[in-house]
């Protein structure tokens, strides 16, 4: 759903998704300064690609929010997560880290627009972690739940109100997040924001990217000079390969916006060739960066 102040780049393909969106939709303010972009993917200066979930400008700050929508229990520390769904345990590195490093390449992007290097600075972008699952019992402690959101509650008999996504948005009711925004807040910056928006080849979020024989599912790591995607073999099914379906699969960026995937290491090297350096096996083209050196000894591993 678009709005006068809220933006739908793309319409979610997962319910929860959708459900979540619509549990800050409902309660969110239709007058300036707020705006609300939704299901939209950039590319960074660096040619890195993201997807990001909501983007949200207020009075109190501008918020980039990953939402997590899985149910059960969550734990874990400022490094790692660990949800327990019906039994089943998942570790998974603390999502806020990959939003963080979001933000600040969207405001990197949005300050070099022309709206902005006219108009004023960008302001900073805070990143959040919404865990949108009603139910979700979480037991993050200290540092492991800075900058992580649950849904607002109204007291109920003998459960207490709880401050949540839209408490953090409108009053900056978040552990982790400072008293006070940086930045200016405010409607003429509100409107330079939406048109260095719409200058910055913003994008639908776009979930079946390929590269050769693999859709890249998902964003799952990142370092200098390279992202770490899971992948999903197009025509071979499971069981079949040595490759699983969904596989963690380097991928590493050049300068441009064109992405370049690395030669898997499960096929093994022509003679003489074990120490060559990894390449694209689309254009051919040797990386050189110290990242790209380290990176086949992860993707082995990670086979």
């Amino acid at each position: 759903m678009t709005t006068k102040n809220w933006t739908t780049i793309a319409e979610s393909s997962f319910p929860w998704e959708r459900e979540a969106l619509e549990f800050v939709r409902s309660q969110f303010p239709n007058h300036e300064p707020y705006r609300a972009w939704t299901n939209f993917e950039f590319v960074a200066d660096d040619g890195s690609i993201y997807e990001v979930d909501l983007l949200i400008f207020t009075p109190q700050g501008f918020f980039l929010i990953e939402i997590k929508s899985k149910p059960g229990r969550l734990h874990g520390d400022a490094c790692t997560w660990t949800w327990e769904t019906d039994g089943k345990l998942t570790t998974v590195d603390n999502p806020y880290q990959l939003a963080n490093s979001k933000a600040k390449k969207l405001r990197s992007l949005l300050q070099r627009q022309k709206a902005a290097k006219s108009k004023g600075q960008v302001p900073f972008i805070e990143a959040l972690v919404f865990c949108s699952a009603e139910n979700l019992q979480c037991d993050l402690q200290g540092n492991a739940k800075f900058h992580v959101c649950l849904r607002d509650r109204a007291a109920d008999g003998a459960k207490p109100p709880r401050a949540g996504i839209m408490a953090a948005i409108k009053r900056r009711e978040c552990d982790g997040l400072e008293p006070n925004a940086k930045g200016t807040h405010n409607t003429p910056t509100a409107k330079m924001v939406a048109q260095a928006f719409e200058q910055a080849g913003i994008r639908p979020s776009q979930r079946s990217r390929k590269v050769s024989d693999y859709v890249l599912d998902r964003l799952i790591n990142e370092g200098p000079g390279y992202q770490d995607w899971e992948a999903t073999h197009t025509a071979i099914k499971t069981g079949k390969q040595r490759i699983p379906r969904s596989k963690p699969y380097a991928v590493a960026f050049a300068s441009t916006t064109s992405v370049l995937a690395l030669r898997p290491t499960s096929a093994k090297p022509s003679s003489g060739r074990q120490n060559a350096k990894p390449s694209c096996w689309k254009c051919s083209i040797t990386l050189e960066c110290s990242v790209a050196k380290a990176l086949p000894n992860t993707i082995s591993d990670l086979h």
